[in-house]
C-alpha cells in the first residue's frame, strides 16, 4: 500500500490537472478571438498594398510616403499588441503544466523512495485506483 500522503498529492496534482483542462475552453476562445484580429490585420495590409500600389500608379497620389509608413507602423503595433495579448494567455499555462510536470516527478521519486518493493506497475495501477475511487480518472 502507498502512503496516504502520496495518494493526496496524486489527487491534488490531478484536480489541478483537470481544471487546467476544463479553461482550455475558455483559453481556446480567446486565442480564437485573438486569431481574429491578426486576420483583420491582414487584411488591412493587403488593403493598403492595393492603396500603395494604386497610390503610385497615379500621377497625383493621395499618400505620402510617411503617411503610408505611419499606416503600417500602425499595423505593426497592432500586430505585436495580439502578440503580447496571446502570450499572456499562454504563458501561465505552460507555466502551470510545467509545475504539475515537476511535481508529478517528484512525487514518483518520493513513492519509489518510500516503498523500494513496489514495481512501477504496482505504484500506477494503485494510484490510478485510488484517483478513481475519488472520481478523477
Amino acid at each position: 500500500m502507498i502512503d496516504e500522503k502520496y495518494l493526496q498529492k496524486a489527487i491534488s496534482i490531478r484536480r489541478t490537472y483537470l481544471k487546467l483542462i476544463n479553461n482550455m475552453d475558455l483559453y481556446r476562445a480567446r486565442a480564437l478571438q485573438v486569431s481574429e484580429r491578426l486576420d483583420g490585420t491582414l487584411k488591412k495590409i493587403d488593403d493598403y498594398q492595393n492603396e500603395l500600389a494604386e497610390n503610385s500608379k497615379s500621377k497625383n497620389p493621395t499618400l505620402s510616403e510617411t503617411e503610408i509608413f505611419q499606416k503600417l507602423l500602425k499595423i505593426i503595433d497592432e500586430v505585436d499588441e495580439e502578440g503580447k495579448r496571446l502570450e499572456k494567455l499562454i504563458d501561465p499555462i505552460n507555466l502551470e503544466i510545467e509545475k504539475l510536470s515537476k511535481e508529478e516527478m517528484e512525487l514518483y521519486r518520493q513513492i519509489l523512495d518510500g516503498h523500494p518493493n513496489l514495481t512501477e506497475e504496482q505504484i500506477v495501477e494503485k494510484v490510478q485506483d485510488r484517483l478513481i475511487k475519488e472520481g478523477l480518472s
